[in-house]
């Protein structure tokens, strides 16, 4: 049924967070992030039809570029899968850094996984989230919205985020 757990369950943990890249602040509107997951329950199958599943998950992601550079993102989220293919149910999550608190809450989100005579290859996946709420450097994001792309990049679900502000 998921055959893509075989391969550790990396891209399908990986992803569960994907969602939370903070972009910049000021004129900066790209940042980058390094994430890995924290926690991961196996998806749970819904029991309806084959690939049909729920998984929960939480994730660590320490952000590398713009004014937020430095500060450590956790969150928690919940896809729904259909074989390979995953939509984000809910996401939710805060940043923290010495000078600024951001709360995000995640408002879509797709994920897929990549396939090449029946093995996994790899995926894609990428989403939109808002900023609920932002205190200190990070205040002039407060309400906005921003779009991220995550990519692969190492062991053990490791993955790069994109984000740009809206």
């Amino acid at each position: 049924m998921f055959s893509f757990l075989r391969v550790g369950g990396a891209a399908a943990i990986a992803i569960a967070f994907a969602g939370f890249a903070p972009s910049t602040i000021a004129q900066e509107s790209t940042s980058v992030q390094t994430c890995q997951p924290v926690w991961s329950s196996a998806p749970e199958p819904l029991g309806d039809r084959e690939g049909h599943a729920i998984l929960v998950s939480q994730g660590s992601c320490r952000i590398e570029s713009g004014p937020l550079s430095g500060g450590v993102l956790t969150d928690v989220s919940i896809w729904e899968f259909d074989g390979a293919k995953a939509v984000r149910l809910t996401e939710s999550g805060i940043i923290r850094k010495s000078d600024a608190v951001v709360v995000i809450n995640g408002t879509g989100g797709n994920f897929a996984l990549t396939m090449a005579d029946g093995k996994v290859t790899g995926w894609t996946a990428s989403g939109r989230d808002i900023y609920l709420m932002a205190t200190g450097s990070a205040a002039p994001l407060a309400g906005k919205s921003f779009t991220w792309t995550a990519k692969p990049t190492g062991p053990a679900g490791q993955l790069t985020v994109e984000a740009k502000d809206e």
